[in-house]
């Protein structure tokens, strides 16, 4: 819990710290007068702060969100006219401070990605491998669309498909969405038609496919499996004469004997002989289990030169920016599950997971987490980035700026829309813990 807390409150802080800083930085250079710079919002913590010229230094009670404080910052206060006044300055050096913050969570992405590839990013070797499929769930949308065993997949609505990290990317983020995709098959190429299922808490898609597992124990978990004498790198041949080639293959077999004896044929070493196990009822599913796990997949650390990583770097943020674009028109199409927008409890326990996982992963997610921001402020809500260029833009066309009540009565509907926006997103935060 205490590493949660840590790397929730490490993440954010950064993140409003740099978009906060954008803004600053940019006022400054145009000459706006800075009132106020604040990590957080609420009262101000005592003894968390200095001033240093016109601004004020600080730190306040609430570590989720920021602000800067500009002087003449407020559309219906009396201004003097003076330079400083940030509503006394053009509408397009308005637009630069404004958007100075949202630009600096994105470069901040850039600059994250890139040091993780600098660094080394650890990953399972499968996702670098081709995606051919070498498992295939029953009643699945891959059974029912007529995929097969060995299918190489070419290409998903005409985007290439390089390997299985691309592959699973593309399935995870169309869930309820029909894909056009194309495979190989006996050096043929030919079109399936499927729609992955919205599957888990996340809502995540899945058409029912696996990357190659092989059947052998990671570890033993459960009595069936001590009292029969497996051991853990035992790889199983066969059960009750049946090959298995696949993990999931000899998992469904298991499931079906709960409470009746079954034979599995083991190798280890250069040894192969029969054991034989009655595999246990699990109450909840009514499936049989032997209390195994799967073998630790194999890693590869991808690491690259200065140069390389910051040309990696920067391609996958423009990659994970069409992403989420594309993630973001599909909701609000209804062709994809909002199931997988999460808040503060889903944003801290994957702050914390990634923080017990390595530097490089907490990196990643820290990239991550401050592209999403960036690209969140500047959508035209009022309230947010964008919705502030959005009234600099019509500003700008009118010749005049809005009146302040059309303002007040945008900005009632956009902070309507962000409550809405958050009481769902604290829903499925809700939802997920009590699942899990």
């Amino acid at each position: 819990m205490i590493t949660i807390i840590v790397a929730f409150l490490v993440c954010l802080g950064i993140l409003i710290f740099i978009h906060e800083f954008g803004h600053f930085i940019v006022a400054k250079a145009i000459g706006i007068k800075v009132e106020k710079f604040s990590l957080g919002f609420g009262p101000k913590i005592p003894g968390l702060g200095f001033k240093k010229g016109d601004t004020e230094y600080m730190v306040s009670a609430l570590p989720l969100g920021g602000y800067v404080k500009m002087a003449g910052e407020n559309p219906d206060e009396e201004l003097e006219g003076k330079p400083f006044e940030f509503y006394s300055r053009t509408p397009w050096e308005r637009m630069q401070v404004v958007f100075s913050g949202p630009m600096m969570n994105l470069i901040l992405a850039a600059v994250l990605m890139s040091t993780v590839f600098f660094l080394g990013k650890k990953i399972p070797l499968y996702l670098t491998m081709p995606p051919t499929i070498e498992w295939i769930e029953q009643e699945s949308p891959a059974e029912e669309a007529g995929f097969q065993i060995g299918d190489k997949i070419i290409s998903i609505n005409n985007q290439k498909i390089a390997d299985w990290e691309e592959l699973q990317t593309q399935i995870a983020s169309n869930a309820g969405a029909e894909l056009q995709i194309n495979v190989e098959r006996n050096k043929k190429i030919i079109t399936l038609t499927a729609t992955p299922n919205e599957v888990g808490a996340m809502g995540l898609g899945s058409l029912g496919i696996q990357h190659p597992i092989p059947p052998s124990i990671g570890s033993i978990t459960g009595n069936p499996a001590k009292k029969a004498g497996l051991e853990a790198g035992d790889l199983i041949v066969s059960i009750n004469g049946i090959p298995v080639h696949h993990w999931f293959d000899m998992a469904q077999l298991i499931q079906e004997h709960p409470e009746k004896q079954i034979t599995l044929t083991i190798q280890r070493g250069e040894d192969q002989f029969p054991i034989e196990i009655v595999p246990a009822l699990d109450p909840e599913t009514k499936k049989g289990l032997i209390g195994i796990t799967q073998p630790v997949g194999e890693t590869i650390v991808m690491k690259y030169g200065l140069l390389a990583a910051t040309q990696k770097g920067f391609a996958e943020t423009i990659k994970l920016t069409k992403l989420t674009f594309e993630f973001l028109f599909k909701l609000i199409q209804g062709k994809t599950s909002p199931k997988s927008l999460g808040g503060p409890i889903m944003i801290a326990q994957i702050a914390g997971a990634s923080a017990k996982s390595g530097l490089t992963d907490f990196l990643y997610f820290m990239a991550f987490l401050s592209l999403q921001l960036g690209i969140l402020n500047l959508f035209p809500i009022p309230v947010l980035d964008g919705g502030h260029l959005l009234f600099f833009i019509i500003e700008m066309i009118a010749g005049k700026p809005m009146s302040i009540r059309k303002r007040e009565i945008a900005q009632q509907i956009g902070f309507s829309i962000l409550i809405l926006l958050m009481v769902y997103v604290f829903y499925n935060d809700i939802m997920r813990f009590f699942v899990h």
